[in-house]
């Protein structure tokens, strides 16, 4: 159901553009992310400090969205030495605040991430757990600031929704408040301004790339393939590729336990000899 609803949709979106509210945009992409079933990606993240020096890890993410329609994903860092065998969990919950557990190797322990904690760096980047996940429709205000306006990412030009969105749970997330534009034809914000309580700038989210992909039951989805998110503070920035990826081809739910996360072993999937 969820994949005609999407695909129904960007098929009609060019008829219905105009008509659209900032909580419908932002409802499609939602369900636009959770449409694969199944999703297998090897992630390429570097981080650039402002002098231009460079660091690069690779993580393996694992995702499911077959439990009741939650997403539930997994993040096994591969490299370099200092984050290798770190591992991330998280599992979504309806109507309330998502499960997370981080496991750090040099302490050889498991542990719930709080709250408080998830508005910091996800394995040293400029990402934070909170930037892992897609928010909910319903955990922001939002508003439609200009519902027909053109912006150019990384040489690519869009046709945008520009929308506000203001979290209701302030103390939840780094930011104020971020303004986002949504590109019409696939709902993807390419461009997203994060600001703090002093109306300063502190964070750009860029969408480098999205490519048009199918998955291995030839369903096609939007993929974003490159994306950057700058520190505007510190001037550092981190940039995430997608290098491998796989949708819909069934994954153990065994990589979704504690179990996993603590040892990092998971069984083959039910279908899989």
């Amino acid at each position: 159901m969820k994949k005609f609803f999407v695909i129904f949709s960007l098929l009609c979106a060019s008829f219905a553009l105009s008509a659209e509210s900032a909580q419908d945009v932002i409802k499609v992409f939602c369900d636009l992310d959770r449409v694969p079933d199944y999703n297998y990606t090897t992630l390429i993240l570097e981080n650039i400090e402002r002098n231009g020096k460079i660091e690069v890890l690779e993580i393996n993410q694992y995702g499911s969205g077959v439990d009741n329609g939650l997403k539930n994903v997994a993040f096994d860092f591969k490299s370099p030495a200092s984050v290798k065998g770190m591992r991330v969990l998280q599992l979504e919950k309806i109507k309330k605040a998502d499960d997370r557990y981080v496991y750090m190797p040099k302490l050889r322990q498991a542990r719930r991430i709080p709250m408080a904690d998830r508005t910091k760096s996800f394995g040293g980047t400029e990402f934070t757990y909170n930037d892992m996940r897609i928010r909910n429709e319903d955990e922001d205000e939002n508003i439609m600031m200009d519902d027909n306006v053109k912006i150019t990412v990384n040489g690519t030009t869009y046709n945008c929704w520009k929308i506000k969105s203001v979290p209701y749970k302030k103390s939840e997330v780094e930011y104020a408040y971020q303004v986002s534009w949504f590109d019409k034809k696939t709902y993807i914000p390419v461009h997203i301004e994060y600001f703090d309580a002093k109306e300063r700038m502190i964070k750009l989210y860029e969408c480098l790339k999205i490519e048009m992909v199918k998955g291995v039951t030839g369903i096609e989805y939007p993929l974003r393939r490159s994306n950057c998110i700058t520190n505007l503070i510190t001037g550092r920035k981190t940039t995430a590729t997608v290098k491998d990826y796989v949708f819909d081809e069934e994954i153990s739910d065994t990589y979704f336990t504690q179990n996993w996360l603590v040892t990092g072993k998971a069984s083959k999937a039910k279908n899989k000899k």
